[in-house]
This record gives structure tokens, C-alpha cells and sequence, in this order.
């Protein structure tokens, strides 16, 4: 009976020990060291948010960025790799309660702005992967060496090959959309009577994450033939190296099979610098043939937003470059997106045609300008 009453009075003790000091705990008293909610952020560079306490007592921590917990520190060093918006949100709390705090973080896309010393020609070409064609492996016409003429020049040469076939380039800055067209890309088409276009289409990127490298997402710059039916999305092609001086087989994802035509046999059209040798695969939009084999053989123009075309549209005659208006620009779904700047530019053979004794289309690229570099 003794032992019992002990250890009822112990219990008892403990209960109102353990009550006291429950009932003296309060919820945090503490702050922020950033007290905004919108907040700038910049790609790559650290942004340090974190709590402290007004009154010298700890209390428990919890970051969340973009809903997942990120830091259980009193501190979270935020570090965006890419533009966007983020939304970071703060609990600090005991077994009283808690206080809350939501950042939303805007990162703006990255912008090198130019300078009196820019330059409005091509400053570097980053990639030059071809489909096969007559002119690919010509070390004058087809080659990397060649495709590397294009720096600062509009003066030289540089085919494509057949569709897809492809080149992505930069300027020493920002290209900024202003109004009209911003963008100059020389080819050689031919106007009328002996009309040969060999249109590319146009795609560009914005350098999200700040890398100096095209490896963010693409736009398309949608032309006359965007929104036409004639026109196909997300048409895909593979070419299969003969590995040899003979025709290069293509299937495509419509059932269609057939030859990028190598007559002259004189050296493999299939590009011998491309890291695949065995296959080469291509996807884009593809534009309808303008072949007319009538008489002299012709390939006409489409009205505007395409290179190597001789349009009236964007009056190729008068200019002799194709003139691209960053404000075309549109999703991989077709919805129209706004770009206030962007910092790399790809153009890729659209068409996928043989032109009989002329060879295959394949766009040719001489140059490019920022027409808003005088």
C-alpha cells in the first residue's frame, strides 16, 4: 500500500512538471531576414534566405521549394539553374505553433546586351550535322570547315543536305524582338523565270539557363505554311549510310521509303563527320514539294518566313536575304509564345524532294545578320 501511494505521487509530480512546462512554451517568435514576397532571383547566383529569432529561443525549421522539402537549417541558399518562376515557402515552429513565410522568386531569362563593339554577324556556329546530299563531305560546300566560313560573313557557303539537315549559330549578343523583322539569313535562291527556292525553316532559343549553349527549348518561327494542311508536324526521317559512292535510303513515319539519288556515284553523300555512321535521324516540320518538272525544272518560293526562298513576301529581290520576325514564334504544340530576346538560331532543310538531275532540295546558308545592328 505504501508503494503504490510512492508511486502515485511521483506520477503526479512528473504530470504537473511535464504541464508546466508545456503550458510556458509559446509559439516561435521570429522573422525573416528578406521580408518581401516577390523577390528577383538571377540564373546561377545564389539568392540566401533565412529565419532568425527575436527573443533568443530556437525553434524548428522547414524549406520548401516548389512544394518539396529542401533544408531543415534556419537558412536555404537558393541557386536557380535556369530562368522561371519559383515559389519557396518557410515554416518555423515548435510544439506551440509555427510562423509561415511565401517567396515567389522571378528568375528573368538571362540577356547579354549589345554593345557599340557587337557585331551583327554570326559570332559562332555551334553545330553543322547535315542530311545526306550531293554536297555533303564537298570540303567547299558540305564540310565542318566550311560551315565555320559562316562567322562574320555572308559570304560563304554551306549546304544542309536533304531534310533535316540542320545548322544552329549565335551572335556575340541578345538578339532583341523589336518590331518587324529581326533577323537577316542569306541563301541563293533563284527568282523567276527559273524559280528555285530550297526553303528552310527557321527555329530559335532563348539561353534559359545561362550556359552560353543551345540546349534549351526550341521555337519555331511559323511561315506562310504553318497552319496550311499541306504542311506536317512532327514529321520524322532516317537515312541509312550505304557506305559507299551510292544512292542514301530514307524511311520516314508517314510509311514512305525511298533514295537521296547519288547518279555521279562519285563520293558518299552521307555525312562521314557526324558521330552516327550508321543512321541519321531527322524531325521537324515538313513543307509540301514546289517541284514543277514542266519544262525547265523549278522549285517555287513560299511567301515569307522560310530561308534560301526567293519570296515576295518578305521581298527577297530588293533585300536578298529572307527577313524572320522573333514575334513567329511558337511552341512545339503551335501555341504562339512571347520572346523579348533570343540567343541562338537553328535552320534545317524543309522540304523533302528529289529535283531529278538537280539533285535533292537542300537549303543552303550563306550568313546571317541582327537587323537591329546597323
Amino acid at each position: 500500500m505504501k508503494i503504490n501511494n510512492y508511486f502515485v505521487a511521483l506520477l503526479t509530480i512528473a504530470s504537473l512538471l511535464f504541464g508546466c512546462k508545456k503550458d510556458s512554451e509559446n509559439a516561435p517568435d521570429g522573422k525573416m531576414g528578406i521580408t518581401e514576397n516577390a523577390i528577383t532571383g538571377k540564373v546561377n547566383t545564389r539568392t540566401e534566405l533565412y529565419a532568425v529569432t527575436n527573443d533568443g529561443r530556437g525553434f524548428q525549421h522547414e524549406w520548401k521549394l516548389d512544394g518539396k522539402v529542401v533544408s531543415t537549417a534556419y537558412n536555404f541558399g537558393f541557386v536557380p539553374t535556369t530562368a522561371g518562376t519559383y515559389i519557396i515557402e518557410y515554416k518555423g515552429y515548435n510544439s506551440a505553433g509555427s510562423f509561415n513565410h511565401t517567396y515567389t522568386v522571378t528568375v528573368p531569362i538571362p540577356v547579354v546586351a549589345a554593345t557599340p563593339n557587337s557585331s551583327k554577324f554570326i559570332y559562332k556556329v555551334f553545330e553543322y550535322v547535315p542530311a545526306p546530299g550531293q554536297h555533303i563531305n564537298n570540303a567547299s560546300l558540305g564540310s565542318p570547315e566550311q560551315a565555320q566560313k559562316l562567322v562574320g560573313s555572308i559570304n560563304n557557303l554551306v549546304s544542309l543536305g536533304g531534310f533535316g539537315g540542320y545548322i544552329v549559330f549565335g551572335f556575340d549578343h541578345s538578339v532583341v524582338n523589336q518590331t518587324g523583322a529581326d533577323l537577316a539569313i542569306y541563301g541563293n535562291p533563284l527568282g523567276p523565270p527559273y524559280a528555285f527556292a530550297e526553303p528552310g525553316i527557321v527555329m530559335v532559343s532563348q539561353d534559359k539557363n545561362g550556359n552560353g549553349l543551345p540546349d534549351d527549348e526550341w521555337f519555331e518561327l511559323a511561315g506562310s505554311e504553318y497552319a496550311k494542311t499541306t504542311t506536317i508536324k512532327n514529321y520524322e526521317i532516317t537515312y541509312t549510310n550505304p557506305k559507299a559512292a551510292a544512292n542514301v535510303a530514307w524511311t520516314d513515319n508517314q510509311g514512305n521509303s525511298g533514295f537521296v539519288n547519288n547518279s555521279a556515284k562519285r563520293i558518299n553523300f552521307f555525312p562521314l563527320f557526324t558521330a552516327n555512321q550508321d543512321k541519321l535521324t531527322f524531325k521537324g516540320t515538313l513543307l509540301p514539294s514546289t517541284l514543277s518538272t514542266s519544262g525547265i525544272v523549278t522549285n517555287a518560293a513560299f511567301d515569307w518566313g522560310y530561308a534560301d526562298s526567293y519570296s515576295t513576301g518578305d521581298d527577297y529581290k530588293t533585300n536578298l536575304y529572307n527577313g524572320f520576325d522573333i514575334s513567329w514564334a511558337v511552341d512545339s504544340t503551335g501555341k504562339k509564345v512571347s520572346l523579348n530576346t533570343i540567343d541562338f538560331v537553328k535552320v534545317y532543310t524543309a522540304q523533302n524532294v528529289n529535283a531529278g538531275i538537280l539533285g535533292e532540295i537542300s537549303t543552303d546558308v550563306k550568313g546571317a545578320t541582327d537587323l537591329n545592328i546597323k
